[in-house]
C-alpha cells in the first residue's frame, strides 16, 4: 500500500496577520490623535495654556490714531534676571521720535535714539537733541515702583491691555487654576463655528474671531498679576468697565506649537505679532544713566 502523498501547500504565517492587523490600528490610531489634537477647541485652550507656561516673548505692535502712528517691539522674560526691553518709533506732525525702554523689577531706563523735527524753540531755532540723544536716565526709587517691566507684562491700558492672552511663567497649579477661572468667567467668547483654516510657510494656522469682555477681561488680568507676583493692579475695581461693550478680537494662531501669531483688535485694525517664544532677552542694566530728572531738565531747556 503506497504511503498518502505530502501536503505541500504553504500556510501563511500567523504573526504577519497580526503585523498587518497592528499597522491598521496604528494607522488609525494615528489619524484619530490628529484628528483630537487639531481640534479647534483644543488649539484654542491649548494656546491658552501654553501662554501661561511661557518664559520669554516679543511683541511687535503698529497701531494708528488720525495722523499719528507707533510701532513699537517689546521683548520681556522671566526668571532670576527678570528684564523688558523695547524700541519704539513714533510719528506725529511730521516729527519721529525713536526711543528705547529697558525695565527691571527694580528700575526704570530710558533713551532717545533720535529725534527727527522741524519745531523751533522759542527764540526760533531749530531744536538740538545731542545733548539728549544716546543717553540713559534712570528712574528715581524715591519717585515710586518701577512701571516699565509691569506694563510690558501686562499692557499700558485697562479693560483691553496690550495684549491679546496673558503671557506669563505659572506653575502648573496656577494655571490650571486660572484658565478654570477664564473658562468659569467667559472672558473669551469664541466663534468655534466659524474658525479659518490656512497654511503659511507650510505651517497650519486657526484664525478665531474671538469677543472679549472688558469686566471679565479686567479681573483676569488682575489675578494674572497676583500670580506672578506683580501688585500693579491691586486697587483695580473690575465692576469699574461695567457697560462696555466688549472688544472684537482676531487671534491667528499656530496649531502645531500653539502659539499666538498674530491678533488684532480695534477699529483701526491694530495688529499685534508674537515671536521669539522662550528666548531671553540678552539685555543688560546701562552702566551709566542720568537721573530722569536731569533728562527732563535738559528737555525744557530744548525750548527756550
Amino acid at each position: 500500500m503506497l504511503p498518502e502523498p505530502l501536503n505541500t501547500t504553504k500556510k501563511k504565517p500567523l504573526p504577519s496577520l497580526y503585523i498587518a492587523g497592528a499597522i491598521v490600528l496604528l494607522v488609525g490610531g494615528l489619524v484619530w490623535c490628529t484628528k483630537v489634537s487639531t481640534n479647534v477647541q483644543r488649539v484654542f485652550w491649548g494656546t491658552v495654556s501654553q501662554s501661561l507656561s511661557t518664559s520669554a516673548v516679543t511683541i511687535t505692535s503698529k497701531q494708528t490714531n488720525g495722523s499719528a502712528s507707533l510701532n513699537q517691539a517689546v521683548q520681556y522674560s522671566f526668571g532670576p534676571n527678570s528684564v523688558s526691553h523695547t524700541l519704539s518709533t513714533l510719528k506725529q506732525n511730521g516729527t519721529t521720535v525713536v526711543d528705547e525702554l529697558i525695565g527691571t523689577p527694580s528700575a526704570d531706563y530710558t533713551r532717545y535714539l533720535s529725534v527727527d523735527t522741524t519745531q523751533k524753540s522759542a527764540s526760533g531755532k531749530l531744536l538740538d537733541f545731542s545733548n539728549i540723544t544716546g543717553v540713559w536716565a534712570k528712574s528715581d526709587p524715591s519717585a515710586g515702583k518701577p512701571q516699565l517691566f509691569s506694563q510690558s507684562v501686562l499692557g499700558t491700558s485697562l479693560p483691553i491691555g496690550g495684549i491679546a492672552l496673558p503671557i506669563g511663567n505659572l506653575s502648573e497649579a496656577n494655571r490650571i487654576k486660572l484658565i478654570q477661572e477664564i473658562k468659569n468667567d467667559a472672558v473669551y467668547q469664541v466663534d468655534f463655528k466659524n474658525v479659518t483654516k490656512q497654511r503659511v510657510s507650510g505651517r497650519e494656522q486657526y484664525v478665531y474671531n474671538i469677543g472679549v469682555q472688558p469686566v471679565a477681561y479686567a479681573a483676569l488680568m488682575q489675578r494674572f498679576a497676583q500670580l506672578m507676583g506683580l501688585h500693579d493692579l491691586d486697587g483695580l475695581d473690575p465692576s469699574s468697565f461695567k457697560g462696555q461693550a466688549a472688544l472684537k478680537l482676531q487671534l491667528t494662531i499656530d496649531v502645531r506649537s500653539r502659539h499666538v501669531v498674530t491678533a488684532t483688535a480695534g477699529a483701526n485694525g491694530d495688529e499685534q505679532s508674537y515671536t521669539s517664544y522662550d528666548i531671553p532677552a540678552d539685555i543688560s542694566a546701562p552702566a551709566k544713566a542720568i537721573s530722569i530728572a536731569e533728562l527732563q531738565a535738559r528737555l525744557s531747556k530744548l525750548q527756550q
